[in-house]
């Protein structure tokens, strides 16, 4: 839901705060918040807790805006 709430951008065009949501192949199941220069921070797992990743560690199967 938190997918549909936003506004699909390209990655090309991402600013800091917006969303990278990634998928399992049938449902998203993870999100990231970008922090630009191609970065993004999320909830790794539980061992390694919050990190910074690259923004295409994975395959974003889409970027949202929540605000302009």
């Amino acid at each position: 839901s938190q997918a549909a709430a936003t506004r699909t951008v390209s990655s090309s065009s991402a600013k800091p705060g917006d969303l990278f949501f990634y998928s399992n192949g049938s449902r998203v199941n993870h999100v990231a918040m970008y922090i630009g220069s191609g970065m993004v921070i999320h909830a790794s797992n539980p061992s390694d807790g919050i990190k910074i990743s690259n923004a295409f560690y994975r395959q974003p199967v889409k970027v949202g805006r929540v605000m302009n």
